[in-house]
């Protein structure tokens, strides 16, 4: 389920972990097999809510020594671990919802004081923090979005515009979104820069009124700037056609905690 950029015509959906993968997932792993009368408190592990760019800050090859580590993550809080072994374990909470996350730990080794390696135990707590630690990124056609010359969005839009808010909200504690408006190259330099600019505020608009906190996002208008296709010895009509790639708004968010 990769959640890298995605190349629409209106919206493409995130693809996210569920609450459930976890539990299917985790029957892979033999330690976590047991009677449920057993069960006991020594069972239940938790962890604690590490903000994801500090964990990115602590990845293999990075040269940290042990004490910097400990400044960014904290002091390994799995039982056992203390500040003179060579593997840390960290037990971290990555959110799945704003009220369901994964408990998941996190092994930073050390080599002469120097990280050298780090992984997470499960390979669904690996996908999760991928899927919140690097930016994800859709394209919306600007020709559906909006009407020809207009920066006024379709019902359609909103549609589509809500259905992306309503997936920020539930699952993205945190998150940073900014949104770029591009036109084509036809017309002035600067009426061009002025349509971007207000076709992206009124997505940002859309989302904010579907729900998405006003702090989160950030947008501007890139003209026709950044062009995808050139189209050149096209004219007229085909010409415009021909450039209906360029004529788009980007919407990027990432994890900020």
């Amino acid at each position: 389920m990769g959640m890298g950029t995605r190349t629409i015509a209106l919206v493409s959906m995130i693809g996210v972990l569920s609450s459930t993968v976890g539990l299917a997932k985790a029957q892979e792993f033999s330690d976590v097999s047991a009677d449920f009368t057993t069960l006991n408190e020594s069972f239940i592990r938790d962890g604690t809510f590490i903000p994801v760019p500090d964990v990115r800050n602590v990845e293999q090859g990075q040269n940290l020594s042990k004490e910097e580590t400990q400044g960014i993550l904290g002091s390994p809080n799995e039982a056992g671990s203390t500040f003179e072994d060579n593997n840390w374990l960290y037990n971290i909470n990555l959110p799945l919802s704003e009220s369901d996350y994964l408990v998941c730990q996190y092994r930073v080794s050390f080599q002469q004081n120097v990280v050298v390696n780090t992984d997470w135990r499960r390979p669904q707590c690996e996908q999760r923090y991928r899927e919140l630690s690097e930016p994800q990124e859709y394209t919306l056609s600007a020709d559906l979005l909006f009407g020809f010359d207009s920066a006024s969005i379709s019902a359609e839009g909103n549609e589509a515009i809500r259905q992306i808010a309503n997936e920020i909200r539930e699952y993205f504690e945190d998150p940073s979104i900014t949104i770029l408006g591009y036109t084509d190259r036809i017309g002035s330099q600067d009426y061009n820069m002025q349509l971007s600019e207000r076709r992206a505020e009124a997505v940002a608009t859309s989302l904010i009124n579907s729900g998405a906190d006003p702090r989160w996002i950030e947008y501007e208008g890139r003209g026709s700037s950044d062009p995808v296709v050139g189209c050149e010895g096209a004219v007229g009509n085909e010409l415009i056609s021909c450039l209906s790639p360029n004529r788009r708004v980007y919407i990027s968010l990432y994890e900020q905690r």
